[in-house]
């Protein structure tokens, strides 16, 4: 908890007072109440969720929820026990119940006008190690969008004192989870076309973008382009310091490739460091700041791969 209020109060102390809402909320309406049925069914992982600059929705359905402790949940099940009672269920992929929690209506939610529901998170104050003292609270908002998705809005607002100035922010997320057929059979189904999870989405995209070693250790190696940190691409033609060189591949790591210059000379970039000749001189190649801001899911030696061809 102090750590959350230690970050409040240090945007507050920036920003002063400020306000973020995701611009689809306005556009997303109720179109029915989550309890209208006996029960429903949704994906846990979302179809869509805030992303603007360091403003970020929740894609995994049972933490917007509160609910970190069930393993390996598919599918989140809102089934409707009374009039006033509810409780949410989470099932795995084989449609097994990893977990369940029971909602009473006045204790843990209310029914807006519009038939959405309304679920608060408890308040926190503090000023742990701050120039102040503020407090936190926030909540969810959860109904059916025009198209059948389980819409979720996420409040989070603070407020304080960094001395005896007072300071406000508040921010309202978004967030998209598919409905899932009930009807006999088409659980698993339906299951099947749920959006795959966002950790999962991002492995992929990392395993596309990752480059792979166009050399071995033992192989013969020479540069012919170089990365340009403004253009941000590649251009003909290697760095001067390794002009009209060859070198043989000692080591390639996840981190670096070790490679030992075998003909030409290589010459350091800084004025004051020595000229480096063939059969004396080793050292490792690494991608720079530049090339893995550009390209974070290239791996290490990345820039290496790209930079250096084998000799054939």
């Amino acid at each position: 908890m102090t750590n959350k209020i230690t970050c409040i109060l240090a945007a507050l102390l920036m920003t002063g007072c400020s306000t973020y809402s995701d611009p689809r909320i306005s556009t997303t309406k109720p179109a029915a109440g989550l309890l209208q049925g006996q029960s429903s069914y949704f994906c846990q992982h979302g179809s869509y969720a805030t992303e603007d600059s360091v403003y970020r929705g929740g894609y995994v359905l049972s933490h917007l929820l509160g609910f970190w402790t069930a393993r390996e949940v598919e599918l989140v099940r809102f089934k409707v026990l009374s009039k006033d009672e509810f409780a949410s269920e989470y099932l795995d992929k084989n449609l097994n119940i990893t977990g369940s929690r029971h909602y009473l209506r006045g204790q843990d939610y209310q029914v807006g006008n519009d038939g959405a529901l309304e679920i608060k998170s408890a308040s926190q104050c503090g000023s742990n190690d701050s120039p102040g003292v503020g407090c936190s609270w926030g909540g969810i908002k959860l109904f059916l969008d025009q198209t059948g998705n389980l819409a979720v809005i996420q409040t989070n607002s603070g407020a304080g004192l960094i001395g005896i100035v007072p300071v406000a922010s508040g921010s309202k997320y978004l967030s998209l989870f598919p409905p899932v057929a009930d009807s006999a059979g088409s659980l698993s189904a339906g299951l099947a076309q749920c959006p795959e999870s966002h950790a999962a989405q991002r492995q992929r995209e990392a395993a596309k973008q990752k480059v792979l070693p166009s050399f071995a250790v033992g192989d013969i190696v020479t540069p012919y382009r170089h990365y340009d940190a403004t253009q941000k691409e590649f251009l003909p033609g290697p760095y001067i310091s390794v002009k009209d060189t060859r070198w043989r591949v000692k080591e390639i790591t996840d981190q670096y490739v070790r490679l030992e210059l075998i003909e030409g000379e290589y010459k350091p970039s800084s004025s004051k460091a020595p000229v480096y000749k063939a059969g004396e001189f080793s050292t490792t190649f690494f991608s720079s700041g530049n090339y893995k801001a550009a390209h974070p899911y290239a791996g290490g030696p990345g820039q290496i791969f790209e930079e250096f061809k084998k000799v054939e």
